[in-house]
């Protein structure tokens, strides 16, 4: 029997679901695309412009998604081939060399933020270093632990620290609720995967939306990885299985075939 799994990714992670589902061949899910939350660039930011200013005087640059490697490529800076600053999380790795043309420093640090924090810790005379952090604001969001105990962890390194927020994180419009549980209940939906700490927060405030309509949503939730199960828990949730692998939506998908 057919699996419905909603995937509540970004929009813009959708085509490298849909090519992972498709690589693993896995006929027995049917993934139903909705997303919890939404990610535009602000390139008219004044730390934006701040930041690409002197982006010269930086010892090292962090994006802390593929977004913000999106915004470096469209922030007017020219990149050389030898720039070796640039560090980004897992596959956001692919995005810089396509997108900046370059390769990205620090390849072999676990594919998380504290996986980044971890792999600074190592590089001689660290605390001389300056470096920048690419980060979003948040809409109708909390700050998600995630990025918190990341900065905090990376202030204990005693370098210098600067953020950037250079792209909005918005959350599913309380509006919108309406139709996701329509969805929700009318069609049958086996399992809900989250990619991030953010969608788990809507996905809370959503189901925290149907209980006060006497409506009952009782469906397992997957998780992307540790960091994002944290943020599930501490928003309330329930999560019936967290993927040990989180280098990839590949991995991520295997999983969801493998548990669903």
């Amino acid at each position: 029997m057919v699996k419905h799994v909603l995937i509540t990714a970004p929009e813009a992670y959708q085509p490298r679901f849909v090519e992972a589902f498709r690589r693993y061949n896995s006929q027995g899910i049917n993934p139903v695309f909705m997303p919890f939350i939404s990610t535009v660039p602000t390139l008219d930011s004044a730390e934006l412009g701040t930041f690409v200013s002197e982006y010269q005087s930086y010892d090292y640059v962090i994006c802390s998604s593929r977004m913000a490697v999106s915004v470096l490529a469209k922030s007017g800076i020219r990149f050389m081939p030898d720039d070796e600053r640039i560090i980004a999380i897992g596959k956001d790795q692919d995005a810089v060399r396509s997108m900046l043309h370059v390769e990205p420093a620090m390849q072999d640090a676990e594919p998380s933020m504290m996986g980044i924090v971890e792999a600074l810790r190592c590089v001689e005379g660290v605390s001389s270093k300056k470096i920048a952090v690419l980060l979003p604001t948040f809409e109708g969001l909390p700050v998600p632990s995630t990025i918190t105990n990341f900065m905090a962890a990376l202030a204990d390194l005693n370098t210098s620290i600067t953020p950037v927020h250079c792209y909005r994180t918005s959350a599913l419009a309380e509006d919108d609720y309406s139709a996701v549980l329509d969805m929700l209940t009318r069609e049958r939906t086996d399992a809900i995967a989250l990619t991030s700490g953010g969608e788990a927060y809507v996905l809370a405030s959503l189901l925290r939306y149907a209980k006060a309509l006497d409506m009952d949503i009782n469906i397992p939730v997957y998780s992307f990885g540790p960091y994002t199960t944290k943020c599930a828990h501490e928003a309330g949730l329930t999560i019936s299985a967290t993927s040990p692998h989180f280098h990839s939506f590949d991995d991520y998908v295997q999983f969801l075939v493998e548990q669903v």
